[in-house]
């Protein structure tokens, strides 16, 4: 039997795991625990979703599976912003920075493993740390998964040809971040192998007739995803809640993930660079109705950008991209939907 299986049925036991060590005494002290893995959770989700569109239909399935493991980490995302609120704490939506790029798709694949290893030292870390029941159970249930998750990514990397042991050098910075002092910028490898700040100027460039305009959609879908998940975990009204994870939120990240694939599709990078010290939370009011308010005016904001490119005289030449265009029809009829949707609820 493997190490990795070996660990993965001892976390599923509860045997053997740490429950010695310095302690999270008080509710504060365990919320600065889950807001840390907040932070990795959702740094995972962007790098790997950022991997899957740089890696696209080349490497067979593997960039179908990894989309499934950022999808399970939203769910750990999503636990945690819940046990925060539970215990008295503010969900938090910064993350760490993340590792945009690499000279092959091995290299990314070994990134990957790179941060699931943090993940699982954190996850045991904090094991050791809390004596809460529930704290725990959920952070077993997750530590399960980054165990999975790594033997996954070593896979991607032997399917690939490549060796699964390859080790690269992050530092200590990328998800699950263990530098006290990260960098507010997300990072790629050079040809050296060494961890540089990622060269973002052709997200923004003029010379592609979209990709500026699709950058900027996808940039907005991103905080508009933070937002709402934010307003769902601090709410008060189970209903509105609901609504705002299991509707809003996941129809724009399927929205981002479109638009992401597409911008990759250019052989470019997907611009999810976000304000790192949170002030786009501002943005929204927090009271429930306030808030549906301000939410229809954001999806006309986002609907108004749609159009600007469903509008591009790319897509009224001789030979458009058929695909993408249907993808932007498609998101524009869903935003038509959602403003009506959400105007509704301001209109009761």
């Amino acid at each position: 039997m493997s190490k990795e299986k070996k660990e993965f049925l001892m976390v599923f036991s509860g045997d053997h795991l740490p429950i010695e060590g310095k302690k999270a005494t008080t509710k504060e002290e365990i919320v600065a625990l889950l807001q840390d893995d907040m932070k990795g959770e959702h740094a995972a989700i962007i790098q790997y979703l950022q991997h899957s569109y740089k890696i696209g239909d080349d490497a067979g399935e593997v960039n179908s599976e990894i989309e499934s493991i950022a999808r399970d980490e939203m769910r750990h995302f999503r636990w945690l912003g819940e046990l925060i609120v539970e215990y008295g704490g503010d969900p938090t939506m910064l993350r760490d920075p993340i590792f945009l790029d690499a000279p092959d798709t091995t290299d990314l694949l070994a990134l990957d493993v790179d941060a699931e290893q943090r993940a699982i030292e954190q996850y045991r870390d904090h094991l050791a740390a809390i004596d809460e029941p529930k704290v725990r159970l959920y952070i077993r249930r997750i530590l399960m998964d980054e165990i999975f998750h790594q033997g996954k990514f070593r896979g991607f990397i032997a399917e690939l040809g490549g060796d699964e042991d390859k080790e690269v050098k992050p530092g200590d910075t990328g998800p699950w971040n263990k530098d006290p002092n990260p960098a507010s910028q997300d990072l790629e490898l050079n040809e050296k192998g060494d961890a540089v700040p990622a060269d973002m100027q052709d997200a923004k460039r003029d010379d592609h007739p979209l990709v500026k305009l699709l950058n900027n959609r996808i940039h907005q879908e991103y905080e508009t995803i933070l937002i709402y998940l934010h307003q769902a975990f601090i709410s008060q009204n189970p209903e509105q809640r609901n609504f705002l994870i299991s509707d809003k939120a996941v129809w724009h990240m399927t929205h981002m993930g479109t638009l992401g694939e597409a911008v990759a599709d250019m052989d470019e990078k997907p611009d999810m660079e976000l304000d790192f010290n949170e002030k786009f939370l501002e943005k929204a009011p927090v009271e429930p109705r306030q808030f549906n308010r301000w939410a229809v005016t954001r999806e006309q904001e986002l609907n108004k950008i749609t159009e600007e490119l469903l509008a591009h005289p790319i897509f009224h030449g001789s030979d458009p991209d058929e695909d993408l265009l249907s993808d932007l029809k498609r998101i524009n009829g869903h935003g038509k939907f959602q403003v009506e949707q959400l105007q509704l609820d301001v209109d009761k």
